[in-house]
């Protein structure tokens, strides 16, 4: 009988282990998709460190515009990224300015159109909370 209970016990465990390697695969998956990250810069009940994560995974995937054109759906969505990051009102002003140089040196062919997104978006941002007093 303990032969039983000790494979039991096993395969219990081993089911825990697969469905929490399934869950941190499905996140892992999440944050390689740019309008999850998008979205996670909307929310504003987004929390510190799930802003954190969600910056560090745009930098591994998509800081580098590569040789994207100006009028392709990826290009739209990292500036759509860089404007939600940017208006993040849980985003310290001076982080966003600190960011967009590093957004500029590694894409220094499309510095005009970043900067234009982020004082863009910094100004909507300011204009809300002007309108919220």
């Amino acid at each position: 009988m303990a032969p039983f209970f000790v494979l039991s016990i096993a395969f219990i465990v081993y089911e825990y282990i697969q469905k929490y390697l399934a869950l941190i695969h499905g996140r892992e998956q999440k944050f390689k998709n740019i309008n999850y990250l998008i979205e996670i810069f909307k929310d504003q009940a987004s929390s510190h460190e799930l802003l954190e994560e969600a910056l560090e995974a745009f930098n591994t995937h998509f800081l580098h515009f590569n040789n994207v054109t100006k009028d392709s759906k990826e290009y739209q969505e990292c500036l759509d990224f860089i404007g939600a990051f940017a208006w993040c009102p849980n985003m310290d002003i001076d982080r966003v300015v600190n960011y967009r140089e590093e957004i500029v040196k590694a894409n220094p062919n499309y510095k005009k159109e970043i900067e234009t997104v982020i004082g863009s978006a910094l100004k909507n941002r300011e204009d809300k909370k002007g309108k919220k007093k």
